[in-house]
């Protein structure tokens, strides 16, 4: 007799609903991981779109081409695979949207049919906490007799310390003593301000001096410029202090300080850039004015406000003894010629002012280790420039006297200087830096 086991047809009525429910699971589980992720790549896409946006328009604010910031913000982000890109510009801030879309796959049961993901990024300009730059100019010429070697990869600094990796945990007491590349194993601690060898008390090889009052308007007064022939060889200095072919003082006449904005406003400006920083555009390519500056008040602003900070330095390649250097054929091949960069497209900025003019190339930072303005002042440096130029007519005195001004220190390389987001880079030394904010 065939028997029916209504108990199994209960279990089969049972199972149904659950095979159902398992199979929405599944497929929700599925859209989840198949359309979930490529949402959050979209969002991945999205995001990279808009930064890349958002830097390249406040590029565009910083180093200006002429083109509108907003309109290669907007090339950028969609060049980043964007769908959809907008751009603002807000306070000197640079704000990209985008979006990226693509269809849906398993979502599509549950009528989502498109899988959006946006993003917001924002950007802009800064300069450097502390940005400030001493109107001192250096030089990164070539030897009038025979060329020195230098890097202009490292913007002529021939002699730089790293300053994050070295000589910052140094200043800042991180560590001590240590030992400087190029100074035949000494080691080296800090006196004040001063980095000297713990031993002979002699600043590293890398010291770099500038002084003013050796040779007032002479554009020559390094041994190392000159043939032992010429008249004026007996009278000038030895600047090489540590044999590596480069200058390790810079000096005479009008030789040391600037005219940044060729306002011909002297110490009183020297004094108000050294100790308020810049307050209007200055950049690379420019043609600036020399100024006598030898007044004890400006090295004074410099020992008071800049001793153990770490500032900008105006570089130059030519020097023009004309007032108006971008006509002068002969000063721009100087200014121009290789290895330096090629004059830009937009030309050479000059505005006006009186000879001699300067080239600027690049704006390099610079460690004020020590100033001298007294006879009595001791800096290492000076000792050494002097001791290394004695007087040949009175041994017991140098070519340089005792009361000869100079502002000393060292070139640095690996310089991350903390970016100030508080203030916009309206000045804009060469040095500003694109930073996203969000």
């Amino acid at each position: 007799m065939k028997t029916t086991n209504r108990f199994s047809k209960l279990e089969k009525a049972q199972v149904l609903p659950i095979v159902v429910v398992a199979l929405i699971v599944m497929i929700a589980f599925a859209a989840l991981i198949i359309d979930g992720g490529s949402i959050m790549l979209n969002r991945r896409t999205a995001q990279a779109a808009a930064d890349a946006g958002a830097m390249a328009g406040a590029w565009e604010l910083c180093y200006s081409t002429g083109a509108d910031p907003l309109d290669v913000a907007r090339s950028y982000a969609l060049m980043n695979e964007a769908a959809t890109a907008n751009a603002q510009l807000d306070n000197g801030l640079v704000s990209v949207n985008t979006t990226v879309t693509n269809n849906s796959f398993f979502a599509k049961i549950f009528n989502v049919n498109s899988l959006d993901a946006g993003a917001e990024a924002v950007a802009g300009c800064f300069p450097p906490e502390g940005n400030h730059l001493l109107p001192i100019a250096w030089s990164c010429r070539p030897s009038l007799v025979d060329e020195p070697p230098f890097d202009l990869g490292l913007t002529c600094k021939a002699m730089a310390l790293d300053w994050d990796g070295l000589l910052k945990p140094l200043v800042e007491g991180t560590t001590s003593p240590i030992e400087i590349p190029e100074n035949d194993g000494y080691h080296y601690e800090m006196d004040g301000d001063n980095i000297v060898e713990q031993t002979t008390r002699e600043p590293p090889k890398q010291i770099y001096i500038i002084m003013d009052k050796i040779a007032v308007g002479e554009e020559t007064y390094c041994k190392e410029d000159l043939d032992p022939a010429d008249p004026n060889y007996a009278v000038a200095i030895t600047c090489d202090l540590d044999g590596d072919g480069k200058n390790d003082i810079e000096a005479g006449g009008n030789r040391g300080w600037l005219d940044l904005n060729n306002g011909g406003g002297g110490a009183a400006d020297l004094r108000d850039w050294i100790i308020n920083g810049l307050d209007f555009p200055i950049s690379t390519h420019t043609w600036l004015s020399g100024q006598t500056g030898t007044a004890t008040s400006v090295y004074q602003a410099i020992e008071d406000y800049r001793l153990g900070d770490v500032v900008l330095i105006p570089v130059f390649n030519a020097f023009c003894d004309d007032n108006d250097p971008i006509n002068n054929s002969v000063c721009m091949e100087i200014a121009h010629a290789d290895p330096f960069p090629d004059e830009p497209g937009t030309g050479d900025i000059d505005n006006a002012g009186q000879a001699p003019k300067f080239h600027v190339i690049a704006f390099d930072p610079f460690y004020i280790s020590c100033v001298h303005i007294h006879s009595s002042d001791y800096c290492p440096g000076f000792r050494l420039a002097q001791e290394m130029n004695p007087d040949p007519a009175h041994p017991h005195k140098s070519l340089i006297p005792d009361n000869t001004p100079s502002v000393e220190g060292f070139l640095l390389s690996n310089v991350d200087l903390p970016l100030d987001l508080e203030n916009h880079c309206d000045v804009n030394l060469g040095n500003c830096v694109v930073s996203l904010t969000k």
